[in-house]
């Protein structure tokens, strides 16, 4: 190995070391949206959360299907029985389309702001 490589080398884990002790922020909301591939609604949904999600800093959106074991336990742990449903830090607050006015309202209470 020559002198340079090594030199790479050191500054890569160097680096690594730096990036490991700096932690992202935990989410202080998080927006599950409960979908199904066939819902026509779910699309819209999810994409109100996203954009959401986008506006405010803290506030991370997961995408869960019902076609997935992971999606059909968090269904059947709320006792949800249609979709698009909407969960903000673990509590449902919308089944079906929110009015997009209130969906931020809701969002921003749980932000505090």
């Amino acid at each position: 190995m020559d002198e340079l490589e090594m030199i790479r080398r050191k500054k890569m884990l160097e680096l690594m070391k730096r990036m490991n002790g700096i932690e992202k922020p935990k989410p202080k909301v998080i927006i599950e949206v409960l979908t199904s591939p066939t819902c026509p609604y779910c699309p819209i949904a999810l994409q109100m959360a996203q954009e959401i999600g986008r506006r405010y800093q803290g506030v991370e959106v997961r995408e869960l299907s019902v076609a997935t074991p992971e999606g059909q336990r968090k269904a059947m742990e709320h006792n949800i029985m249609g979709v698009p449903t909407i969960l903000i830090n673990n509590k449902v607050e919308f089944i079906g389309v929110p009015h997009p006015g209130e969906f931020e309202r809701k969002v921003k209470g749980y932000l505090g702001i």
